[in-house]
């Protein structure tokens, strides 16, 4: 810390001080996704009037975690609109719409979507070198419609790229991407080649997803519980697995067939601290499905009741009152 040499001085080192300490203190909090504690140091700093950007990124970033998607969109656009030239805030503005973009209205959702795309641009131009920019840009890519700027052929490019920062991110892209084409053959090539991805979770779960579109349920129960079977070795790796439990019961209940098996899977997905939370609802009513097919009504029952009077999905409700 530099010495404070005046009294006029000692209000600006104090500030500065402050800043820093706060800084270092939210920092600490979002790398130890402790959001909520975060949002209380943030929220009472930040006003209509406020222009640092580091403040309102970081309660931006908060309310994203916390599950307030429309909050978070406006915080971070204020940002980035207060510091245009930092990666990691357009990184997080560019999450912030996307998201918004999947619960907002179809007009509504055409305008967020563009504003993913061009804040992911931004970020990666800004740091070319960070695998996590490039790697969202490249799935906005692949997977956006193209009205919303949506490009599989700028897609497949940048997973060559990114397979030169990230080996493994970029192959289980340029997987998903084949996968998506329906060229069979060259993501069985490619997942033959790639021996760091045969011990990985998300190529037998992408697998899987593929032939549940298809209808093809055994072929997917298979790959389903090939991925749930691997190592997590990060994060990514992590949902796939979890995924796969969900996406596996899911498939029993749509095959008519190995409800047992479902159940376990189902029951797993559910027990785990790490399950994204968007899916335990459908989780349970998959559950109660089978454990309905299995002549379990009271534990089907259990489930049902508490989650209709719980659920905030209108869809899930009415499918919920069908069989209780």
């Amino acid at each position: 810390m530099k010495p404070i040499f005046t009294l006029l001085l000692l209000g600006v080192s104090f500030n500065t001080m402050a800043n820093t300490e706060l800084e270092q203190q939210v920092a600490a909090l979002l790398q130890q996704k402790a959001y909520a504690d975060a949002k209380a140091i943030l929220a009472p700093k930040i006003n209509s009037k406020t222009k640092d950007a580091f403040l309102l990124a970081s309660l931006g970033r908060s309310e994203l975690a916390l599950g307030d998607v429309e909050q978070a969109e406006k915080l971070l656009a204020r940002a980035v609109k207060a510091k245009a030239d930092n990666a990691e805030y357009q990184f997080w503005y560019g999450r912030a719409s996307c998201d918004a973009a999947q619960q907002a209205s179809m007009l509504s959702a055409l305008g967020l979507a563009k504003r993913c795309a061009k804040a992911f641009e931004q970020a990666h131009q800004l740091a070319p070198e960070n695998a996590e920019y490039l790697q969202a840009l490249a799935k906005y890519y692949a997977q956006a419609p193209g009205v919303a700027g949506g490009d599989k052929t700028k897609a497949m490019e940048l997973t060559k790229t990114l397979q030169q920062l990230a080996p493994v991110k970029g192959q289980l892209l340029e997987l998903e991407l084949l996968l998506q084409q329906d060229q069979t053959e060259a993501a069985e090539a490619l997942l033959a080649q790639a021996p760091a991805l045969q011990s990985r979770p998300e190529p037998y779960f992408l697998q899987g997803l593929k032939r549940a579109q298809s209808r093809d349920y055994q072929g997917a129960m298979q790959q389903f519980a090939l991925a749930s079977e691997q190592d997590a070795a990060d994060i990514d790796a992590e949902r796939s697995r979890l995924m796969a439990l969900y996406q596996l019961g899911r498939a029993t209940v749509l095959a008519k067939a190995e409800h047992q098996q479902g159940i376990n899977a189902l029951q797993r997905f559910l027990a785990d601290d790490n399950t994204p939370a968007e899916f335990t609802d459908w989780a349970q009513f998959r559950l109660a499905q089978l454990y309905l097919a299995t002549e379990q009504r009271p534990a089907a029952e259990a489930l049902l009741k508490p989650l209709q009077d719980s659920t905030k999905d209108n869809n899930l409700k009415t499918e919920i009152k069908k069989i209780l």
